[in-house]
């Protein structure tokens, strides 16, 4: 049977994900065993499944995508246990790589039917003293039985000299911090996430017409990240009038009336990277003047957000920052008064504005790394590579009892794609109009 052409994807080559592991195991104790599961199967309905979306850990390693796998480590080899050949499968799934392939495919030292991995469990686990293994969490249960129980099997063997690990360590522990500074492999895909989410957002702006309906503008947004062979990186958000004011509105199902203001957080996917965009724009084709008034307090807070995400600040420090802009807009407003220190003590501005101001961004949307550093006791600081969303936003629901008549139903976010590199921020979706000028520009076009 001839191999099927299965390698990782070609914007990161071979050699990177072996880099990856040689850096993992650098970190692992000379007697210690890694094993890292690739993602479970998800049914959507009966025998129906959901698109497989690789586990971020085992891909980060790996670059496979490929179901019912498991990745073995030790300190000085890699074995990987994935599916072999069947070609009565492969006529209704597509083809596997197998294992014959996979050592020179994906750079492994060796590689194992994934049906022997139950049979070797126990001798790989034998004579280490560390297990790295991220228990817990989805769909784990069975597996985690699985595993500790053998762990604990080969402990009890004491009597014949051999010892089973005693200590067991969660892999992203080290994964994640190896993933949040990206390489130049990574901002190359995360720049082709952003151009396929500038195309879709573009489009948004050139085709929104009032009458539409929200999931119209979800599908505008599929198709151009399709065309793209991209996809969601995220269920998108399509929220009109006060819609916008749910933070997460994925329902997308209400008619967009002239005068409105439709809310998009959308972002494209491709090679296991993300982008996380949020626009904010009029159904007709000019903001009102209470429109704007909340647009350009939220737009001038992002700004200065982006401008002060630099190296050696925390995300913590952007958001108080940001917080204090948006209280000052909002006194401006009247839609507070006093003092800003006053509002922040007594979090007024809460009714308004009730998320943080980013997140980490990379291979899963809200993205992996810690946000304080244990050692330091203190929050983590910002360092070169890392990326994060910059997203402040003011949402006034007409149903909340603090919300000023004129600015009801308004709902405004805007968010950007961020990395760091010195004190000069990267803004990697900078080329998705959001001033008020140019956005009004392109609804005319």
């Amino acid at each position: 049977m001839q191999s099927p052409t299965l390698t990782p994807p070609p914007a990161i080559p071979r050699d990177v994900f072996a880099g990856r592991r040689k850096r993992f195991q650098s970190t692992m104790a000379a007697d210690g065993v890694a094993l890292i599961f690739s993602a479970p199967v998800r049914i959507k309905s009966n025998d129906v499944h959901y698109r497989f979306r690789q586990d971020s850990d085992f891909y980060y390693l790996t670059g496979f995508g490929e179901e019912e796998c498991v990745l073995v480590l030790t300190a000085d080899h890699s074995r990987l246990y994935l599916r072999e050949r069947d070609r009565s499968r492969e006529t209704w799934d597509g083809p596997r790589l197998g294992v014959e392939d996979a050592p020179a495919t994906l750079g492994v030292d060796e590689a194992r039917s994934i049906g022997a991995f139950e049979k070797d469990l126990g001798e790989l686990l034998k004579n280490k003293s560390t297990l790295y293994y991220r228990f817990g969490g989805q769909d784990a249960t069975t597996r985690d039985a699985r595993v500790l129980g053998k762990a604990n099997e080969v402990m009890q063997r004491a009597r014949s000299g051999d010892y089973g690990p005693g200590t067991v360590v969660n892999p992203a522990l080290i994964l994640h911090e190896l993933r949040l500074i990206k390489d130049g492999h990574d901002l190359e895909i995360l720049r082709e996430c952003a151009r396929l989410t500038a195309n879709g957002h573009r489009a948004l702006y050139r085709d929104t017409r009032p009458g539409m309906f929200e999931y119209e503008l979800e599908a505008l947004l599929q198709y151009e990240f399709r065309k793209g062979d991209g996809g969601e990186a995220y269920p998108s958000i399509v929220a009109s009038g006060p819609n916008a004011c749910i933070l997460h509105h994925i329902e997308n199902n209400r008619q967009m009336q002239a005068g409105d203001l439709v809310l998009v957080d959308a972002g494209a996917d491709k090679y296991h990277m993300n982008a996380d965009v949020t626009r904010t724009f009029p159904v007709s084709e000019t903001y009102t003047p209470e429109q704007r008034d909340v647009y350009e307090a939220v737009l001038n807070a992002q700004e200065r957000a982006i401008r002060g995400t630099v190296a050696g600040v925390s995300m913590g420090e952007i958001h108080d920052r940001t917080v204090r802009d948006l209280v000052q807009s909002l006194i401006d407003l009247k839609v507070l008064t006093g003092s800003v220190d006053q509002q922040i003590e007594e979090k007024a501005y809460q009714h308004f504005y009730m998320h943080k101001t980013g997140h980490y961004l990379g291979m899963d949307v809200h993205d992996v790394g810690s946000y304080y550093d244990h050692r330091a006791k203190e929050p983590r600081k910002l360092e070169d590579g890392m990326v994060c969303t910059v997203e402040p936003g003011l949402y006034f629901a007409p149903d909340n009892e603090h919300t000023p008549e004129r600015f009801a139903g308004i709902g405004v976010r805007i968010e950007d794609d961020v990395m760091v590199q010195g004190d000069t921020p990267l803004v990697l979706t900078a080329d998705i109009p959001k001033s008020v000028a140019d956005v009004e520009a392109a609804r005319r076009k």
